[in-house]
């Protein structure tokens, strides 16, 4: 009980801390251009005292997580493909969508076998995000979402690298799969990223 205590601490410092880090270009707080994914992707990272992530030891932390992250990153990706101006954003958003989703059917499929029950909609930061981001266009939005991207892989590496370590063998086996693909897109999101003015 003191540990969750503790984690449900923690995961408010962070959700502060993410707040507080929406910067627009010129240096003043935009909160158009603050992430609540961020805040909702570091809650999903947020460790209990002992340091371990949940997800490397509780197979459904793990799939909650994921399955958060993952319909982000496909819904993200169908805002993208009508207000992204770049067309190389639209083409790595086509790809979150594919792989993204077929990700999620298959982890569906193995906390479905579980009698796992995970989210079926997003928490309501990530909503209010992605409505958010639905006002954005071109070069604007190309910016925010290819940001959001970097910012989101990284974390899902990090989800992913402790999954790999789960306790159930399957969940393990799902993570470990999926890890490569994960870090190609982080690879991808940050070469795009880098292109853009």
């Amino acid at each position: 009980m003191k540990k969750m205590f503790l984690a449900a601490t923690l995961v408010a410092a962070l959700m502060v801390q993410a707040c507080n880090s929406g910067q627009s270009t010129d240096g003043t707080t935009d909160s158009t251009a603050m992430d609540s994914t961020e805040m909702s992707s570091t809650s999903a990272m947020a460790t209990d005292t002992s340091g371990m992530n949940p997800a490397s030891s509780d197979p459904k932390a793990f799939m909650e997580q994921a399955a958060i992250g993952g319909m982000m990153e496909v819904e993200a990706g169908k805002i993208a493909q009508t207000q992204a101006s770049n067309q190389r954003v639209k083409d790595f958003a086509a790809l979150m969508i594919k792989d993204h989703g077929a990700a999620n059917k298959e982890l569906m499929g193995i906390a479905e076998k579980k009698s796992v029950t995970v989210p079926a909609s997003l928490p309501a930061a990530e909503q209010q995000h992605l409505d958010a981001m639905k006002k954005m266009s071109g070069a604007e939005f190309d910016k925010h979402y290819m940001g959001m991207m970097v910012q989101d892989h990284d974390k899902t590496i990090s989800l992913f690298q402790a999954g790999s370590k789960n306790s159930d063998a399957e969940v393990s086996g799902f993570a470990t799969k999926t890890l490569p693909i994960i870090e190609g897109h982080a690879k991808m999101a940050t070469e795009i990223q880098g292109t853009l003015k």
